[in-house]
């Protein structure tokens, strides 16, 4: 019999197409719980959750763990204030963290390695920088289950950019994520992930695969903008909405191939360096 019961609650978020609801996962039994993510500050979002712990009886959290800071799952913490959480975080989001869900003030920092408990189930923190520095994500090994926040989506690609966003990190935080022993993740948008190493491997090579279209487009032209290399790479396969989200992913790749001395900028386009 498993210590506790692990709920995906979708909360619809006006986030990025096509993605319109974000998870959030409750943990627990009928002594304790700890929710991750809270998404948009909503009366759904409450709503949602109330339900879950209703239906499957289990202690409405007494803590929150927020994988980042973005508006799509962090501020939610505010519609569930009458709980008195503690809320958990990494020292990189600690700031925006606080900003989004004032008045909570009981923030609490967690570091890589750092364990939970919730009902004698063991979970160990992973601080898996990319898609924000402070990102983390939840590894249960009892359940071979990894719950991934915004590292990994059930369709498609996660967007990696500036500010907040680092290619190199991101990489590295997949490599690390693919030697976890997992049957199962729980992405930041859409349904659970049950093949998590193809699905880690597939992003890795989208990724990489970008990469060279970058460096093989500026072959190509010589000199290219961001925004150019954006047009050229997507077009025709991306809803218009979400360009700027993609021209972003590309700066991501274009800071990545500056730091390893691929490509040169040069006011706003870029060459390589070969």
């Amino acid at each position: 019999m498993k210590n506790v019961k692990i709920i995906r609650i979708p909360v619809a978020t006006p986030t990025l197409w096509p993605n319109t609801e974000t998870n959030c996962y409750l943990i627990g039994s009928e002594h304790e719980s700890l929710l991750i993510d809270a998404g948009y500050d909503t009366e759904e979002t409450k709503d949602k959750i109330e339900q879950a712990v209703e239906k499957h009886e289990v202690q409405p959290p007494e803590s929150i763990l927020l994988t980042h800071s973005h508006p799509d799952h962090a501020p939610g913490v505010r519609q569930l204030r009458d709980l008195s959480p503690t809320v958990y975080c990494h020292q990189a989001e600690y700031d925006p963290i606080a900003d989004s869900i004032s008045p909570v003030k009981d923030i609490k920092t967690l570091n890589d390695g750092d364990i939970l408990t919730i009902n004698q189930t063991k979970m160990e923190v992973i601080h898996g920088p990319g898609h924000t520095a402070g990102q983390l994500n939840l590894y249960i090994p009892s359940e071979k289950m990894l719950l991934a926040g915004d590292n990994v989506v059930s369709e498609g690609t996660t967007w990696i950019g500036p500010p907040d966003g680092d290619m190199s990190d991101y990489l590295n935080t997949l490599h690390r994520l693919k030697k976890l022993d997992i049957d199962k993740i729980g992405p930041g948008h859409g349904e659970w992930v049950v093949n998590p190493k193809e699905k880690l491997e597939f992003i890795i090579a989208r990724r990489l695969k970008r990469e060279q279209q970058i460096k093989d487009l500026l072959n190509e032209y010589e000199q290219l903008s961001a925004s150019e290399l954006t047009q050229y790479i997507y077009k025709d396969q991306i809803h218009p909405s979400v360009f700027d989200v993609a021209k972003r992913t590309i700066e991501a790749h274009l800071n990545k191939l500056i730091k390893e001395g691929q490509v040169k900028q040069q006011n706003n386009s870029y060459t390589t360096s070969i």
